[in-house]
């Protein structure tokens, strides 16, 4: 099968011209080139490319990510369906039916961000899995991390780790234009309340004061709390986890950034282990370089995780009230 082609967060979309300049297309382009949430500059989720049925043809059927439509009357009810791997690998298609331009332009407005939602994830596990191949893993860090810390994360070679204390790593990629971070801290699990916007956000400023200076003396890493932060629970491989999005900033000075982390719960070792990429790029587009750092984040694993499941089918049973209740679940 051939290689797919485009480039990572591009996306095709296959649907007649007068359709696209119609509600129909402006709905389409609404939500796949909506802005990234959580940038210092607005930058799409996609970048879109739209291509009428008679010009898909083979070079444009390679994309890695194809949105293609159908607007028919033998088409008896909206729906949508998902392939992957049909012309290309990877690849993933996602297919939006119905019989009229009005039930599709209704459809695609419910049903829009599921459908960004599904492009932007499935270009995280694409990260996800290369970092993980052979070929790119840094292993050296992985096996320090396991071996020191209790837990697995695959980041690509290039990235070394530049602080290493019994409770706080720094692993770093850097270049003259750009930086890119990833932090691991930890700490003792004691209460539902650890798994809040505020405490967690609190915990992460009285951490990166403490070990993520500035340029000059009297400057610390900090969130910026003039910007909302974006908050969500689910379970990551069973364990219950909280996620930020946000904006960093350097008190004392001006440098800034975006910042994703996540923290999960080892109820094994009754410990809250937080994970954050952030970026620094000024005057750079920041979205792939951030989706390649929450990549990483993402691929933690605790080695002993067999024993988490168990406490944690004990917690659903509800006989141990020490795990966290979830409001929100994603399964991963």
């Amino acid at each position: 099968m051939k290689n797919s082609t485009g480039k990572p967060g591009e996306i095709v979309v296959v649907i007649p011209k007068a359709t696209w300049e119609g509600e129909a297309g402006d709905t389409i382009f609404h939500f796949l080139a909506q802005p990234v949430a959580d940038l210092p500059q607005e930058e799409p989720m996609l970048n879109v490319v739209h291509i009428p049925p008679q010009a898909f043809g083979e070079i444009f059927k390679t994309g890695r990510n194809l949105l293609l439509t159908k607007i028919n009357p033998s088409v008896k009810e909206p729906k949508i369906t998902i392939q992957r791997n049909v012309w290309a690998k990877p690849q993933i298609i996602v297919s939006v039916q119905a019989p009229n331009e009005k039930s599709f332009t209704d459809f695609f407005a419910k049903k829009g961000n599921d459908i960004v939602s599904i492009f932007v994830k499935e270009e995280r596990n694409r990260l996800m899995k290369m970092y993980a191949d052979r070929k790119f893993k840094n292993d050296a860090v992985a096996e320090r991390m396991a071996k020191e810390h209790h837990f697995t994360l695959n980041v690509p070679k290039g990235f070394v780790v530049s602080v290493d204390t019994t409770n706080f790593v720094w692993i770093r990629y850097e270049t003259p234009n750009i930086s890119q971070d990833v932090i691991a801290y930890w700490y003792p699990y004691t209460s539902d309340s650890t798994f809040t916007r505020n405490y967690l956000l609190n915990k992460r400023d009285s951490v990166l004061k403490k070990n993520v200076p500035g340029p000059d003396p009297g400057t610390y890493m900090m969130t910026e709390r003039q910007i909302p932060t974006l908050f969500r629970a689910f379970k990551l491989n069973g364990n219950y986890t909280a996620m930020l999005r946000g904006l960093w900033k350097v008190h004392g000075d001006f440098m800034g950034g975006p910042f994703v982390s996540i923290s999960t719960l080892d109820p094994i070792r009754g410990r809250v282990l937080t994970l954050e990429g952030f970026v620094y790029a000024p005057k750079k587009d920041k979205r792939e370089l951030m989706r390649q750092v929450e990549a990483m984040i993402y691929s933690v694993r605790f080695p002993d995780q067999k024993k988490n499941d168990k406490i944690n089918r004990m917690a659903e049973m509800g006989n141990d009230t020490s795990a966290p209740p979830v409001d929100s679940v994603e399964t991963k």
